[in-house]
C-alpha cells in the first residue's frame, strides 16, 4: 500500500541497523538451524541478527531498494533476500519454516490482507511452529490521528497504519488453527528516539 514511501526512505539508508527489543526478546526462544523467515525485513536488521545467531532465515521485503542493498552488502550464507509481496508470497506455500516473524508489519496492511496472510502463515509453519507478531495497538497515542482510510485505519504521517485490537488478533489466529502462548500489551516494548508505541506481541503456535 506505502510501496513508494518504503521504497524511497529504504533508499537513504537512514535507518538503525540494530536489531529490535523484540527480536532480542525472543531469541532464546529460538533453536539455532532453525528455519524462520521475516515478512517485511526492511533494512534487515532483525533478519540479519537472527543469521548471526545461527538460524537459516529468509527476509521478504516489497522495496526493492532494501533487498538491493542487502543483497550487495551481506556476505552471510544462511540468508536469502526475496523482494516480493508478503501477503501473496509463494514462500509461504512451502510449508516448511520454523518461525514466522513478523514485526510492525499486520499494521501496514488492510484487515482483509491480514485474513490471508494468516491463513499463508499457519500452512507455511511446520508442526508446532511458532508466529511472532508485534504491531501496533488501537491503545497506541497516535491512534486516530490523520485521514480515516478504514476501520481503526488512518494516514497519518505520509503512510498508512493499521491499528490492531489485542482480543479480535488473538481470536483470529485461533479459529485458524493456533495456538496463543504469551500476549501482552503495553508500552516500553518498541521504544525509539522519543517514541514510544503501544503496542501488541503475541506467540502463536501451530497446534497440529
Amino acid at each position: 500500500m506505502d510501496y513508494s514511501y518504503w521504497d524511497n526512505y529504504y533508499s537513504k539508508m537512514i535507518a538503525t541497523k540494530e536489531p529490535t527489543p523484540f527480536a532480542k526478546d525472543i531469541l532464546p526462544m529460538l533453536e539455532t538451524g532453525k528455519t524462520l523467515v521475516e515478512l517485511g525485513c526492511g533494512n534487515g536488521r532483525d533478519s540479519l541478527f537472527f543469521a548471526e545467531n545461527n538460524l537459516r532465515v529468509v527476509a521478504i521485503d516489497q522495496s526493492h531498494n532494501a533487498i538491493l542493498n542487502l543483497q550487495s552488502s551481506c556476505s552471510y550464507d544462511n540468508i536469502e533476500f526475496r523482494v516480493d509481496d508478503f501477503i501473496h508470497s509463494d514462500v509461504l506455500m512451502e510449508n516448511s519454516f520454523d518461525y514466522v516473524y513478523s514485526r510492525f508489519t499486520l499494521h501496514s496492511i488492510t484487515e482483509e490482507e491480514e485474513g490471508l496472510l494468516l491463513h499463508n502463515v499457519y500452512h507455511s509453519l511446520k508442526k508446532d511452529g511458532q508466529f511472532f507478531i508485534e504491531v501496533r495497538s488501537v491503545k497506541d497515542e497516535i491512534f486516530g490521528l490523520g485521514e480515516k482510510v478504514g476501520r481503526n485505519a488512518y494516514f497519518y504521517n505520509e503512510h498508512y497504519r493499521r491499528f490492531i485490537v489485542l482480543e479480535e488478533i488473538v481470536q483470529k489466529l485461533q479459529a485458524i488453527g493456533f495456538k496463543v502462548n504469551h500476549m501482552v500489551e503495553g508500552n516500553n516494548y518498541a521504544v525509539y528516539k522519543d517514541e514510544n508505541p503501544v503496542v501488541i506481541r503475541v506467540i502463536a503456535q501451530k497446534a497440529v
